[in-house]
């Protein structure tokens, strides 16, 4: 067999060395009879990179990509949770300002997709630039926690297309999200010591005013940011002489670093005089609607005076009397309100005096109180309200409307429940035998609240000495108009409860008619207190 050879068959095998160096020529693909014709090659610039148009623009990448929730649905949306992120010009306005300004603080109207907005640039900062760490810190906790809450839905919203040539997730949980390249964002607690020891591309502190942790944190996250990263600082206003309040008051004057914004309630498409007076109408008072809704910088922080509902929670204290245990004939009014499902829910009953009919009286009373990262079982509040009418002769149901209706809409409803705790176990309820009133949270609750401390001063309502009501009542201060002729029981800080004392006032006032023969005794003793005080 003649031994295959390359160059002279005289001259000794080449080393692979010198066989790799070797040029040889080869005939040319295009040039090869294929039986099925040229076979096809993939080439990098046909293969189109769908990246491209957002690596530089953010406004693009939310434009074309990024979903976001739809909480509150028209009419003929009824059907979509979701919708595509298009901005407004105010918010694309904003946007420009995220990625140029490293230190912005922002004051803005309600409602506005701020939050929203400043989440999806924090997710295409992680995934189009590697080694990025983002901080998310606001009120609390939880409210931190729902701003990761809304990077993850966005981020999942994505096409899979699109995710397949992004970086890949490597962690997803409640506190954390994080990149391949090694981007991530976490959501921390809003205590002193949180952010401290990080250095941190992008910090986010939401809702600032109404962070009671405020300088603490500031303090604690300013310096993770000092070598280079980005702070944005966004909050409606929540009166004067807090840390945002004293930061928007030197940016306004041109002091400090910090490039100010403000965004108006026009800054919403579709927001014109008469959706501001209409919301106006329903406002607990013309200050109030100005801090939620302001125009200029100015109104965000025209102050109502604030003080304590209660003069001193003693005078609550010298209406307590020894009841006896509220029977099963004696007409009663059940007074509900909630929040939303992680915050309180309270309940109450309220009659007439067993033997003094001028007076009103508290028979009942319980708040459910959710335990962190667990909302609230309102089948089991149900269940509870239920047996509540099965005991007692409740003649009606006054509730806050804003987040009870559905649940009024199936008390009125035969239904068969089952506790969690006897899950085997039906329970068979009627429809609730006592009609179901809304409570307006207007005019008629800035009415309700004012009766009610005028029936403490008077101690003309008694009750057993309940300590989750006394807390609550403890935790009020009342909110007066500039005219001084309003008045509102709002929360003394953001994270005290007071549902139970709004439950107490919306109870007492539709007890005062509801419940007649009080009502009306204690009507003709204010009336003849009146007539009394013209008299003299």
């Amino acid at each position: 067999m003649q031994a295959m050879s390359i160059g002279s068959t005289n001259k000794a095998p080449q080393t692979w060395q010198s066989f790799l160096n070797l040029s040889i020529d080869l005939p040319s693909l295009s040039s090869i009879d294929w039986p099925d014709g040229e076979p096809s090659r993939p080439k990098d610039e046909d293969t189109p990179d769908i990246l491209a148009p957002y690596r530089a623009d953010c406004a693009a990448f939310i434009h074309d990509c990024i979903v976001i929730d739809n909480a509150q649905p028209g009419d003929d949306d009824a059907a979509m949770a979701t919708m595509p992120f298009h901005l407004w010009d105010a918010q694309r306005d904003l946007l420009g300002s995220m990625m140029t300004e490293r230190l912005l603080l922002l004051l803005k109207s309600r409602q506005l997709g701020i939050t929203w907005l400043v989440c999806a640039y924090a997710l295409w900062l992680c995934l189009f630039h590697p080694g990025r760490l983002v901080l998310f810190f606001s009120i609390g906790q939880d409210e931190a926690d729902e701003m990761l809450r809304r990077v993850h839905v966005m981020y999942w919203r994505l096409t899979d297309e699109l995710r397949a040539v992004l970086p890949n997730i490597t962690k997803d949980i409640g506190d954390e999200m994080a990149w391949e390249e090694g981007s991530r964002i976490q959501s921390l607690p809003a205590r002193k010591t949180a952010g401290s020891g990080y250095t941190a591309s992008l910090v986010v502190l939401d809702e600032f005013a109404k962070n009671e942790q405020a300088k603490s944190i500031y303090t604690g996250v300013k310096p993770t940011i000092d070598g280079g990263g980005r702070m944005i600082i966004l909050s409606s206003a929540n009166g004067i002489g807090n840390l945002f309040h004293e930061l928007v008051e030197k940016a306004i004057k041109g002091l400090g670093r910090f490039t100010f914004c403000f965004l108006p309630w026009s800054a919403r498409p579709g927001r014109d005089a008469a959706w501001y007076a209409a919301t106006e109408a329903d406002a607990i008072s013309s200050a109030h609607h100005k801090q939620e809704y302001p125009a200029t910088p100015e109104e965000a922080f025209e102050a109502s005076e604030v003080s304590a509902f209660l003069p001193s929670i003693t005078l609550w204290d010298a209406c307590r009397a020894d009841l006896p245990p509220l029977d099963a004939h004696t007409p009663c009014l059940l007074a509900l309100d909630a929040a939303e499902s992680n915050d309180t829910f309270g309940s109450l009953l309220l009659s007439r005096h067993p033997t003094d009919n001028t007076l009103l009286a508290v028979r009942y009373v319980r708040p459910y109180v959710p335990q962190r990262g667990v909302p609230l079982d309102f089948d089991e509040i149900e269940i509870d309200l239920r047996e509540l009418a099965q005991r007692y002769a409740i003649s009606e149901v006054v509730y806050d409307p804003m987040l009870l209706g559905q649940l009024m809409r199936r008390l009125r409803l035969a239904a068969t429940l089952y506790r969690k705790a006897a899950p085997d176990v039906p329970l068979r309820f009627p429809p609730f035998p006592a009609p179901c009133v809304p409570f307006p949270q207007g005019a008629q609750r800035l009415e309700a609240d004012k009766g009610l401390l005028d029936l403490t001063l008077a101690r003309r309502i008694v009750h057993d000495g309940n300590p989750e009501l006394r807390q609550h009542l403890a935790n009020a201060n009342k909110a007066i108009d500039k005219e001084g002729r309003k008045l509102r029981i709002v929360k003394r800080v953001y994270a005290l409860k007071i549902d139970l004392a709004v439950a107490l006032s919306m109870g007492a006032a539709r007890a005062l008619t509801s419940l007649a023969s009080s009502g009306q005794a204690i009507m003709d003793y204010y009336r003849q207190r009146a007539q009394s005080k013209e008299a003299a």
